[in-house]
């Protein structure tokens, strides 16, 4: 948290002003009108708090803040306003779009005095924010491998064959499936077994598209993977890279050097695939059940419908 607080004025000797009086108290930058303040909001980091006068030529303090708001939602608005426009200021702070107004001429404690308040309620909105991300992170990922769960896969996986259907792109899921992985607890341990899922799990989370492909644990040692607008050729050879990646790297569990492997099974739709050859639960069936025919061939390969 920096404390940054950015004055924004039409007038130079204005901002000059409290450029001077602050500067020893706050981290003070200046902006001369609104068209620079964004700028500077955008491109030159997070502002605690943000001064701004009411009226200014192309873009009223007003109008400008709430353009603040967006940019940076924590950020505590603060404007500076004649008694004659009072009562807009009055109406932006009962609308929640500035955090507190002043009227001019404003003396140094109060100003200092609001830009405290200001700088707590930054400093309570990001922690605020943070623990809600926290919060909502525990209900869509899973504890141990930090990749997404059931719940997050229930609410997405719809949402994702549609927009694919929408814009008629290529679709495609692997189940995947450690092979043998009773073994590695019944020799190492639930606590190494714990290691080798969170190491397959980052494995293949290194290996697919940040942002747009993703992966859930499916249950156990089962994992589902995600690939939007990839058709089966991609598909088959993301699951073989992982495939040999996993079969020819070992793992450190215990002093000891283990080698894993796994099974995959494949399914997804082109543009033109049958409708109800598209639906989630077809998908999921079918890349399951080819998973377990790649169990019954052997293991450690990947099995295409």
């Amino acid at each position: 948290m920096n404390n940054k607080v950015l004055f924004v004025d039409d007038e130079p000797n204005i901002l000059a002003t409290y450029k001077r009086m602050l500067k020893k108290t706050f981290s003070i930058d200046t902006a001369l009108g609104s068209e620079q303040g964004l700028t500077k909001v955008a491109n030159s980091g997070t502002f605690s708090v943000v001064v701004s006068d009411l009226q200014m030529p192309v873009m009223n303090g007003l109008k400008f803040l709430s353009r603040v708001k967006a940019i940076n939602p924590d950020c505590a608005c603060i404007i500076l306003t004649g008694k004659a426009d009072l009562r807009k200021a009055i109406d932006a702070l009962n609308q929640g779009n500035i955090f507190r107004f002043l009227t001019k001429p404003c003396e140094p404690h109060a100003l200092i005095g609001a830009i405290n308040d200001g700088i707590e309620y930054n400093k309570q909105s990001m922690l605020e924010r943070e623990i809600n991300k926290k919060i909502l992170n525990l209900s869509i990922k899973d504890a141990l491998t930090g990749c997404f769960n059931r719940t997050y896969l229930n609410d997405h996986l719809t949402n994702e064959i549609k927009r694919a259907r929408r814009y008629r792109h290529s679709f495609s899921i692997i189940m995947c499936d450690i092979d043998d992985f009773k073994k590695i607890n019944d020799t190492y341990g639930h606590m190494a077994g714990d290691q080798v899922l969170k190491i397959f799990a980052q494995r293949i989370e290194d290996t697919i598209r940040k942002e747009v492909d993703w992966l859930v644990r499916y249950g156990g040692e089962e994992f589902l993977l995600v690939l939007p607008e990839i058709g089966m050729k991609g598909a088959i050879s993301l699951a073989e890279r992982i495939c040999t990646d996993l079969a020819q790297k070992m793992i450190r569990i215990e002093e000891k050097e283990v080698q894993i492997t796994a099974s995959f099974g494949l399914a997804g739709f082109t543009p033109d695939s049958p409708h109800e050859k598209t639906s989630p639960e077809f998908l999921i069936t079918t890349a399951d059940t080819l998973l377990y025919q790649a169990k019954a061939q052997g293991k450690n390969r990947v099995v295409v419908h």
